[in-house]
């Protein structure tokens, strides 16, 4: 990504909602880039909590980068965040300077890779997270087509997501719900196949983002009603109709 900051204020990207505080007029370079065993070494108590990015400008330009985050802050859950900035080999862990209901907030000296981290729980908590639905033709005599569901983080841009599945339609909805990590879910979703018919949601920050269901439909299928369930069969994504 190439962001052009105009002068000195703060940029929000409408693709990864990052925010850069700025100094002064300057161009900022960014990419998600893998968590690496590399960099998931020594972290103790802590996991990602994010994507990992690669971020880029002119020297003492930037003094203040706001991260997204997904947790849902209450009385009942606070969560402990901190951010990873990794350079020439190194770790570091930042404490935030303020954590709002959408971001971490963090000082910046020295740019390069940035990721946020968060204390890992005996049990987990809800977070915010997004149901991404993309439809695919089957090539072959017998027409079927697919209808894949990515349950993730909501920090997780979907251009990113979009870019990795650039053959397949991305269908816009309204993907916002609340899941908790490491618990399962399985689609609702009459009269057609789902395989999976369970999956473990997983807090997939990486540049790899498959599909964690798959609707099987006829080539007839003109819409279909679509839901997800916890495993207490409690609806944590509305059904709703979905038009192919």
């Amino acid at each position: 990504y190439r962001f052009h900051c105009s002068g000195a204020g703060q940029f929000q990207c409408k693709y990864s909602n990052l925010v850069f505080e700025m100094k002064e007029k300057a161009e900022v370079l960014y990419s998600i880039v893998s968590w690496g065993s590399v960099q998931l070494d020594g972290m103790g108590e802590m996991q990602p909590a994010g994507p990992l990015y690669s971020i880029d400008c002119s020297k003492g330009s930037m003094c203040k980068l706001h991260l997204p985050h997904c947790e849902i802050n209450s009385d009942k859950n606070q969560t402990e965040l901190a951010v990873a900035h990794f350079s020439d080999g190194n770790v570091e862990i930042i404490q935030p300077l303020k954590v709002t209901e959408t971001h971490v907030i963090m000082e910046i000296k020295n740019l390069s890779l940035y990721g946020l981290l968060k204390k890992i729980f005996l049990e987990d908590k809800p977070i915010k997270a997004q149901v991404l639905l993309f439809y695919k033709e089957i090539p072959g005599r017998t027409k079927k087509r697919k209808l894949h569901m990515h349950l993730l983080p909501q920090n997780v841009p979907v251009i990113e997501v979009q870019n990795q599945f650039q053959h397949n339609t991305y269908i816009e909805s309204s993907s916002t719900c609340q899941l908790v990590p490491r618990k399962p879910y399985r689609p609702r979703c009459e009269h057609y196949k789902c395989q999976p018919q369970t999956e473990i949601f997983e807090l997939d920050s990486a540049p790899n983002y498959h599909p964690t269901f798959e609707v099987i439909l006829p080539d007839e299928a003109e819409e279909l009603t679509l839901g997800l369930l916890d495993e207490h069969d409690q609806e944590v994504w509305a059904s709703r109709q979905v038009f192919l």
